[in-house]
């Protein structure tokens, strides 16, 4: 098997190919080395800027858990967690690591609203048991505080899973790019997606440049609605602008075996940050801390910052966690980028044909998963292509089939 190679510009694109993979995030990337792997003919991934994974990929928190509200999702992570575990086979690099740490998913309860809140968080651990996920621990405030000291006294239930965790995503988008056999080109903004008869026929680039092709993937995040729109295909998803925050911190503040922890109730999450093989302060996330008009934002790139973001994280975050106010916040490493969501309420990505144009695949608005389901959606979008058919039935799921949703907090 050959490997991947990235060409720079000024490098020609072909003049044919058999599949073109629009986007160079870990969606794409994935994409293209599945289906190079599928033996599917010569696969080309394009992307528009200078780097891979510049956009969402390097703002995600890139944290992996099964604790998800359909099925389908669960069962695509699972397949993506297999894959991380097993990274260096499956790309035949024996050895290689994306620094995979299974500390474990801690959700976090608070003492406001403690009956209905508790019971809430019992009920979802149940329906977790019902669906295969029996390791879920479901923890009083007392037993969480006793493992986890950095906890206060106003974490009322938490539910745990250790087989979590978090890994680097520059490494495995690396692994991606060498352990494939397809061609990356940088530098290589489309312009549109040509058809012919109701079907693909080629990929302009902005510099007119033609790839004629038959199949086309489009994993491009915020801009996938544009290029879909160009081959006259309609894609209904909306872009929510994501920041990120990465805290330095002294090693010995930070405990490297510390779980990825999420704040059930606002959404707030937290994970120590690792620099090589040291801890080096947290990661923070949180989707909430913005307005909601920041919810259906242009595509954008480079995605602006917006300074409310760390006024929220320094207020709420300290609701359920001793140290926070002794974070200083004046070294902030700002990450920002867009989540891609479909324009619906079901929580599951857009995976497979477009039902207007022939030759035309979506794989995009993974909705803050793309790190954690991008492998799994990857090998089920390459499954549909090689098979000819179109949305797997896998992901029709019931929306009754749900666990309770938690209590969100009114900020």
């Amino acid at each position: 098997m050959s490997r991947g190679i990235t060409e720079l510009t000024g490098s020609s694109v072909p003049s044919r190919a058999d599949i073109v993979v629009i986007g160079g995030g870990l969606v794409g990337l994935a994409t293209a080395f599945y289906a190079s792997r599928a033996n599917l003919g010569e696969v080309v991934l394009l992307e528009r800027n200078d780097r891979l994974v510049g956009l969402t990929s390097q703002a995600a928190a890139a944290g992996f858990r099964l604790e998800w509200d359909a099925v389908e999702n669960i069962e695509m992570v699972r397949r993506s967690i297999e894959t991380f575990k097993h990274f260096d086979e499956v790309i035949g690099i024996s050895g290689y690591s994306i620094d995979l740490q299974l500390s474990g998913y801690l959700f976090l309860s608070s003492a406001t609203g403690e009956a209905r809140r508790e019971s809430r968080f019992a009920e979802r651990v149940s329906w977790w048991h019902q669906h295969g996920l029996n390791d879920v621990e479901l923890l009083d405030g007392n037993e969480a505080r006793k493992r986890w000291s950095f906890l206060n006294d106003s974490v009322q239930a938490a539910h745990f899973r250790q087989d979590e965790g978090y890994l680097n995503v520059p490494d495995l988008a690396r692994g991606f790019l060498l352990g494939g056999g397809f061609r990356t080109f940088l530098n290589a903004p489309v312009n549109r997606i040509e058809t012919i008869g109701g079907r693909v026929s080629g990929v302009r680039l902005a510099d007119d440049s033609l790839i004629q092709t038959a199949t086309v993937v489009i994993a491009a995040g915020p801009f996938s609605a544009e290029l879909a729109a160009t081959a006259g295909a309609e894609l209904k998803i909306r872009n929510k602008r994501r920041h990120a925050l990465i805290i330095p911190l002294a090693a010995s503040v930070v405990d490297p075996r510390w779980p990825v922890v999420l704040d059930s109730e606002l959404g707030l999450y937290w994970r120590p940050r690792r620099e090589g093989h040291t801890t080096s302060g947290i990661y923070i996330g949180w989707e909430r801390a913005l307005p909601r008009d920041q919810h259906n934002s242009a595509p954008a790139d480079p995605v602006p910052v917006d300074q409310r973001y760390l006024d929220a994280v320094k207020q709420h975050g300290q609701r359920l966690n001793r140290f926070w106010g002794d974070i200083s916040f004046d070294n902030v490493i700002w990450r920002t980028g867009q989540y891609t969501s479909p324009d619906t309420d079901d929580g599951r990505p857009i995976i497979g044909a477009h039902p207007a144009v022939g030759g035309l695949f979506i794989n995009t608005a993974y909705e803050g998963r793309g790190v954690m389901a991008s492998p799994g959606g990857a090998e089920l979008l390459v499954g549909l292509i090689s098979t000819g058919t179109g949305t797997d039935a896998r992901f029709s799921v019931r929306m009754e089939d749900r666990p309770p949703q938690p209590d969100l907090m009114v900020l």
